[in-house]
Order: structure tokens, then sequence, then C-alpha cells
């Protein structure tokens, strides 16, 4: 009896066991687990949006310099916002800053950059076709993204001579005006303008729009404020000069192939003036023009295949000074002209091709030894023109000649003041 009971109860303890044990499997939830909220990309998380904003950049930059400076005249002393790029620009500015003049979406204006004015502007492109627009992005701001962008831009403008010939400063309100004849504004020949290529630089905040985005702010980088000093023309900051051939555009590559060998044939030519010949051409030089050029033809130092490459004219001393050719005193005559380098000066424009022209010359001295050449350096500011659709020379500069040797001196020398600093440093 006892057993049976024994039984019993270890069947019935099981079987409480097992059932408390499925209870709290059928009736106890399991744990609540926190859903993912959905993954929203930004410029900062996303390659795709950060494409899609550089893609606006470009959309939006090409719209606003897609006008003349001048239909901006009035938005810049107003802070209107202009018409063709409201489109792009956030609500907010819309609403809280349209019609200020604070407000921070800088439009294109007159900027002086090396002595020209600039006066309109067009977006360059590059070697696909595609807008020059480099836009990088920088970082959040609140719930915008800041970005840096890079615009480059063809610029039509004056030199500040001719500026100055059509435009008046407006002095109550910083802006340039045309200057009147007779209540008619002044006209600017076509030939006066001049055009170079120059890189704006701007910071930009855009915020999210939907699927896509707005232009919150658009600054020129370094910009000084209140408008009335940003405006001025000499507030040039945010925008440098950009060489105006673009090598890696297969045209632009061909002409600067072609003024380079313009520059090597001048120079090469004049391997033909030894110490009797520059002693004529001096004398003929301080005689006159005529007397100049007809020694210049004798010598054919002035042709190529028989074709000129020399534009001179009444103002020869200044553009093709004596003292300019590179056989100077004391020199016999130059055997060979070697390492020619020729590069783009920053001044060049449309209109004035302006080089840097280097290279070595191997000399033979007037009191040296027969057979034994001293190696010169050369420095040079060489201008081209088209005359009549014709690539020509316009001038010639002589900043300085040196021999090799002293140059090498000069590096040693250097050399040997940084040892002594370094050693100077070690002993401590």
């Amino acid at each position: 009896m006892n057993k049976k009971l024994k039984i019993f109860t270890v069947s019935t303890l099981i079987a409480a066991t097992i059932f408390s044990t499925g209870c709290s499997v059928l009736f106890n939830k399991p744990p609540a687990t926190d859903s993912e909220p959905p993954k929203i990309e930004t410029p900062d998380t996303s390659a795709e949006e950060d494409k899609k904003v550089q893609e606006f950049m470009t959309e939006y930059f090409g719209a606003l310099f897609g006008q003349t400076v001048e239909s901006y005249k009035n938005s810049l002393l107003t802070g209107e916002i202009p018409a063709s790029i409201i489109g792009y620009i956030a609500q907010r500015t819309v609403s809280e800053g349209n019609k200020n003049p604070e407000i921070g979406i800088h439009i294109p204006r007159i900027v002086e950059v090396n002595g020209m004015s600039i006066l309109n502007y067009e977006i360059l492109k590059d070697a696909n076709d595609k807008p020059i627009v480099e836009s990088t992005f920088i970082g959040k701001n609140g719930d915008a993204y800041l970005y840096y962008v890079k615009v480059g831009l063809k610029a039509k403008g004056l030199p500040n001579s001719l500026f100055n010939k059509y435009y008046v400063l407006n002095t109550e309100n910083n802006t340039y005006e045309k200057i009147k004849e007779n209540g008619v504004e002044k006209t600017v020949p076509n030939e006066d303008y001049d055009y170079i290529k120059v890189t704006a630089k701007y910071d930009v905040e855009v915020v999210k729009d939907g699927d896509g985005y707005k232009v919150l702010t658009q600054r020129e980088a370094d910009f000084k404020s209140p408008l009335s000093k940003r405006i001025s023309k000499l507030n040039n900051e945010f925008m440098e000069k950009r060489p105006y051939l673009d090598v890696s555009i297969p045209e632009q590559k061909q002409q600067f192939d072609n003024e380079k060998a313009l520059l090597e044939q001048f120079f090469n030519n004049l391997l033909k003036l030894d110490k009797e010949r520059m002693a004529l051409l001096r004398a003929e030089w301080y005689k006159g023009y005529d007397g100049f050029i007809q020694f210049l033809n004798k010598l054919e130092l002035n042709k190529v295949n028989g074709s000129e490459i020399l534009f001179t004219d009444a103002n020869y001393t200044q553009k093709f000074n004596i003292a300019s050719f590179p056989l100077q005193v004391n020199m016999e005559r130059i055997e060979s002209i070697n390492n020619i380098k020729v590069t783009q000066h920053p001044g060049y424009t449309e209109k004035n091709k302006i080089y840097f022209v280097s290279f070595d010359a191997a000399v033979v001295k007037a009191n040296g030894m027969i057979g034994n050449n001293v190696v010169y350096k050369y420095d040079y500011t060489v201008t081209l023109k088209n005359k009549d659709n014709k690539l020509m020379i316009d001038g010639i500069k002589l900043h300085e000649f040196y021999k090799a040797d002293d140059a090498k001196s000069k590096e040693k020398a250097d050399e040997k003041k940084e040892e002594k600093k370094d050693d100077s440093i070690d002993l401590k």
C-alpha cells in the first residue's frame, strides 16, 4: 500500500511540473524586440545621395551663371532672389531672406582679377563636355549639409584702362554703371573685350527637400560683409585665375603645342646672331624702326619657313628691347639652346598669350678658350598675338641670365646652411 502511494505521489509531482512548464511556454509571450527605424540616406552616409547633391549643384550653378551680371544688378542691391534660381532655393531662405540685402545667396557680380574687370561669365566644360562644377562634402551643420564648390568659368571683361573708359562707380551703392553721353549709355566695341578663365569658390549649404535638395545658403568663400563692402570689385578672394589653355582637352592641347613650337623656333633663330651681327643689330636698333626690321629680315630672324613671326611696330624699343636678346656682352656666340621649358603665364588671356620661357644655352665666351663652352640659364616672358588670324610674337622680356655653375654653387651654399642648422639642433 505504501509502495503504491509512493508511486502515485511521484507521478502527480511529475505531471504538475510538466503542466506548469507547459503553461509557462504557452501563455508567457516572448520578450518584445524594438523594430529598427527605416534608414535615411544622407550625403554623409550614402555615396548615391552625395552624387545626387553634386548633380543638383551642377544644375543650380548652371542656372545661376546662365544669366548676365547686368541682369542681376537689382537683385544684388535689394536681395531679391532672381526668378532664374528661386526654384532651387529652400523655402526657409525664400520666406525669411527674400528681398533682404544680407541674404546668404551671393549672385554673380563684377570682380577685378589680374588687372581685368570681369563683366560676364559662362561655365567651362571638361574634356568629356561636362560642366566644371566640383562639389566636395565638408560636413553637417544642423539639418543642412555643407559643401565646398569650385566652378570653372570663362570670364568676359575689360582691361581696367578700358573699363574706366566705359564704367563709373556709383559711390552711393558701390556698384558700377555705364557712363552716359547725352543721356545714352556708351557702347563697348566687341574688339575691346578680352577673356580669361577663373575658378569661383563657394560655401554652399543644402537641405533635404522631398527626394531632392534645395540651397539654404550659397556664399562666396572668404567673403567680406556687409554687402556694401563685399560687392566691391576688389574683393576677389573667392576667385582665382586658372590656366587659359586646358591641355587635357585635345583642341586646347594642340593650340598650346603650336604656340610652344613657335616660341622654340624663334629662340633657335637667334642662334644666327654672333658677336659681329649682334653689334650691327644693336646699331640698327638705335638708329630706327625701319633699319631694325630690315636687318631682322636680312638674317631671317623674324621668319619661319619664309613666313614672318614677329609683330613689330613703332613700339619695337619696348617690345623687343635690344638688352633682351640672349647674346650679351663678352659672348662670342651661342652654340645651342637646350631644355626649353614653356609655361603659361598667369596673365594669359584670349588676346594676350603670355608665356614664361626658360632654357639652357651653351655659350662661347669672347675671351674664352676655343671649344670651351659655358652654360647659361635664361628666363624670359614672351607675348604672342593673332594678327589677321596669324599667330605672331608680340614682345620679349629677359628677366635674368646666369651661369649654370653659379646656380649650382648657390644651391650647395643653401644646402650647407641647412646642414649647419640641423647640426646645431642635434648638438642640443
